[in-house]
């Protein structure tokens, strides 16, 4: 039996030891969905267009008559990237508001954190998030994670980065799930003998990071790599940046948007950062630049908020497919419409209602990427990209399929 399987039938039998008055419920009036995002904090930049996402989708599926006959109510929280703040959002989600799903969750901290009470609760969760602990920690397959895997990212920057000739490394990241595996992938690729010193973790919010600068350069390294968020890459480039570093200040793209460009101005020059992306010339992708009000630069563009689209238009065809919002019948049913050869292509939501509805099996591809799920639920394929801040402009080197 394959672990798809296994996880098929865990959710199957999970439906039996749910009190009939749950299920009724479950049944009657709204559906209830929580959209758990990381409007402040680390994630800012991005939890907004994650909300707006949502909010687009569950609209307009409610302006067209809703799923089931039955309207969408939606619930947003701000986790402020915060698992703290995040639990106590999700517990008010499951057992106050009694939300099918919990969309949106961005960093690894909140997405782990919360997963106890979704777990208990049989709460289907949809994130973005990459730390390699997310599906070993979900041991009902309720969890859809529409991001890479950290360590994926890793090996993709390194395969970037290795074209460059760049012969020794020196690493330090933030201290989370997020960038503690990503640190293991990029090592994987670049090899252990071309790193100057052990890597080593840095806290968030430190008053100063000049000690752990000091050590990350001090055997002159020609490129350094630094996984983190922006709220504390802008603290540590800037002290780089006062110690004279000269080398090449590798990172991620999460790092290096326009609060960070603003931050440091022309100092930021010269920084190669790298991150998944979605396909440009997908239709789902330019759907939803229309749908989001952007013009089609042929750059990159809310690469968050299209995930965000992505979750509410699978979790609402899988509603569709399955017949019922029970909570485990909607989450067998997102492997159905999402995954799978030989079906419909549809690449919005509301083609895929129309084509269900007809009697088609579908497979949503979306505008994050392609949407197939392996058995545990993680994104499978993914576009990442390349680039380098000039004159405070990212221009892309590279992209690769990955």
């Amino acid at each position: 039996m394959t672990t798809l399987m296994t996880r098929r039938t865990l959710l199957a039998s999970g439906v039996a030891t749910l009190a009939a008055p749950s299920i009724l419920r479950a049944q009657e009036g709204d559906i209830a969905i929580g959209s758990l995002t990381p409007n402040t904090g680390g994630g800012g930049p991005f939890g907004p267009n994650i909300t707006a996402s949502h909010k687009r989708v569950a609209d307009a599926v409610n302006a067209a008559g809703g799923i089931l006959g039955r309207q969408i109510r939606l619930y947003q929280e701000n986790s402020e990237t915060n698992p703290e703040t995040a639990v106590r959002a999700a517990d008010k989600l499951i057992n106050v508001n009694q939300v099918l799903a919990i969309i949106g969750t961005w960093s690894s901290s909140v997405t782990l954190g919360i997963m106890p009470k979704c777990q208990s609760a049989g709460v289907i969760q949809m994130c973005t998030s990459s730390s390699s602990d997310i599906p070993v920690a979900d041991e009902k397959g309720l969890v859809f994670n529409f991001q890479p895997l950290s360590p994926i990212w890793g090996r993709a920057i390194a395969d970037l980065v290795l074209s460059r000739s760049i012969e020794s490394y020196a690493l330090m990241a933030l201290n989370n799930d997020f960038t503690r595996s990503m640190m293991d992938g990029f090592i994987e690729k670049v090899g252990e003998d071309a790193l100057v010193q052990k890597p080593f973790y840095y806290n968030a919010g430190q008053s100063s990071y000049r000690s752990e600068v000091t050590q990350l350069i001090e055997k002159a390294p020609e490129a350094v790599f630094i996984p983190s968020y922006v709220t504390d890459f802008t603290a540590v480039y800037k002290e780089l940046y006062r110690q004279g570093y000269a080398g090449v200040v590798i990172t991620t793209s999460l790092s290096t948007g326009d609060q960070f460009k603003e931050a440091v101005g022309a100092a930021g020059d010269g920084i190669i950062h790298g991150f998944p992306v979605p396909a440009l010339n997908s239709p789902a992708y330019k759907q939803y630049l229309d749908e989001a009000g952007l013009e089609d630069t042929g750059s990159v563009q809310h690469p968050f908020g299209t995930a965000g689209r992505d979750q509410m238009s699978a979790l609402l065809l899988a509603i569709e497919k399955a017949g019922t919002a029970d909570r485990a019948a909607v989450a067998r049913a997102v492997w159905d419409v999402t995954t799978g050869e030989g079906k419909t292509a549809v690449y919005n939501v509301a083609d895929g209602l129309a084509a269900l509805r007809a009697g088609e099996e579908i497979n949503y591809s979306g505008a994050s990427g392609s949407l197939e799920f392996d058995e545990e639920g993680m994104v499978l394929g993914r576009d990442f990209q390349l680039s380098e801040i000039r004159d405070g402009k990212d221009v892309v080197l590279q992209r690769l399929e990955y």
